[in-house]
């Protein structure tokens, strides 16, 4: 926790006003946030609706976020939300929630806010994100939930079969499904939304628009992996994998370089700089996680 003294707090209001045009009455204790080796606080609104995070030791604002109806958003705005959402997954009925999350980054030296302003719009069983300048508003990413009833056969047996060739267990979804923002499609400038299924341990993440298989990872196994390529080489682990990345990525390795990641303790399969497929294995030569394209590459 974090007491706020008289000076910053007076600041703070300050700030917060040019946000929400009126008084906002704030909590007298922030939570601390470590960022990037930078010591920040966030502190909430009395009523729960604001949010500004900023520096304890130079008392910067960083950014305010707080709810703002949504009749404050142009009617355009709206729309291209419900587009987006309707491109994503047609076959729902969106509806807006009246009270949008809206964030702005704050210039210190100006004393005014930048530019930038992300609104984040809910609904039931859904979320959409937009970026607004005063040239263009884009959006930033969605996350669309369904119930098992609502997918289709063919998903959930694409991602049994890929948990029970990889990991050797059955499948049941246990949570809500997800359609969230997966691999960007740079030519056509849009994210290529995936379906993220989870149960049993495990998360598999399948590509919407072509149900190909991006992801398997159990969750709970992650200890379990081996630490060094002393305990599994390199050889040894692309004989484990080939097979798996072959008929779960059509992606062959067998020409691959392999290359022991001693960050994330796994193995990355290379072709020429771009890690194309990463894994991590257990002692016993079990795999605890299989990845393709930007989770591969960036090892999240």
């Amino acid at each position: 926790m974090v007491q706020i003294d008289k000076t910053i707090a007076a600041k703070l209001q300050k700030v917060v006003k040019q946000f929400a045009g009126k008084e906002i009455k704030f909590q007298n204790v922030g939570e601390m946030v470590i960022d990037s080796n930078k010591v920040n606080a966030k502190v909430e609104s009395v009523d729960g609706k604001y949010e500004i995070e900023y520096s304890t030791k130079t008392g910067e604002v960083w950014s305010v976020c707080g709810s703002i109806s949504i009749d404050k958003i142009s009617k355009k705005d709206q729309d291209k939300a419900l587009q987006e959402l309707k491109r994503i997954y047609p076959n729902k009925t969106y509806v807006f929630e009246k009270e949008v999350k809206a964030v702005r980054e704050y210039d210190n030296k100006k004393a005014k806010f930048k530019e930038e302003t992300w609104y984040t719009f809910r609904g039931e069983n859904f979320d959409i994100s937009l970026i607004k300048n005063s040239l263009t508003t884009r959006s930033f990413g969605a996350m669309i939930k369904f119930d098992a009833k609502e997918l289709e056969p063919k998903l959930l047996k694409t991602a049994s079969e890929a948990v029970k060739m990889v990991l050797d267990q059955d499948f049941n979804l246990t949570t809500e499904a997800k359609l969230i923002p997966g691999e960007f499609d740079y030519k056509n400038n849009l994210s290529l939304y995936k379906w993220a299924l989870e149960g049993n341990d495990v998360l598999v993440e399948i590509e919407a628009k072509s149900d190909k298989v991006l992801n398997v990872i159990h969750e709970t196994r992650h200890k379990q992996k081996v630490t060094t390529n002393k305990e599994i080489t390199e050889k040894d682990a692309k004989e484990v994998i080939a097979p798996m990345a072959k008929k779960l990525f059509n992606i062959d390795i067998t020409g691959y370089e392999v290359k022991w990641d001693n960050l994330f303790k796994d193995y990355r399969f290379v072709k020429g700089e771009e890690t194309m497929v990463r894994a991590a294995l257990d002692a016993d030569k079990n795999v605890v996680y299989i990845k393709s394209g930007s989770r591969a590459a960036a090892g999240n």
